[in-house]
């Protein structure tokens, strides 16, 4: 099997990965499925990350899925903690506490889990536009 073929191959393994988390998410299914798909989406980046460079198209379609993650990373990196504090204050003001008082309403694992998403995203819409 050639190093293309890896890479591809383990695109789709990272989104059989992510629908396997998403269903966790919607349906009763035993505990630990969400950690389960979790590691196989990142295991597939992982393979992917090592087989990028085996053609131009392989490499244009890890750049543009990396593009895409890197710049949610940094959109959530200063957006996140700006929506925690807005929601936090307002619902300190409608609830009458003090502003000290609040809590993390927003998981700390929604950048990872968004770029992660974001990632395959940009590969497989680079896929379905067939570009380089």
């Amino acid at each position: 099997m050639s190093r293309a073929n890896i890479f591809m191959n383990a695109g789709w393994v990272g989104l059989a990965g992510i629908l396997v988390v998403v269903a966790s998410h919607v349906f009763a299914v035993p505990e630990g499925t969400e950690l389960v798909g979790s590691i196989i989406a990142v295991f597939a980046c992982w393979t992917m990350l090592f087989t990028r460079n085996a053609d131009e198209y392989t490499s244009g379609l890890w750049t543009s899925a990396a593009s895409l993650a890197f710049g949610t990373v940094l959109i959530l990196f200063l957006a996140l903690p700006f929506f925690e504090g807005v929601y936090d204050g307002f619902n300190a003001a409608h609830e009458g506490r003090a502003a000290g008082e609040s809590t993390q309403d927003i998981p700390a694992m929604l950048s990872i889990t968004a770029a992660i998403g974001a990632f395959y995203l940009g590969l497989f819409w680079k896929r379905l536009r067939g570009g380089m």
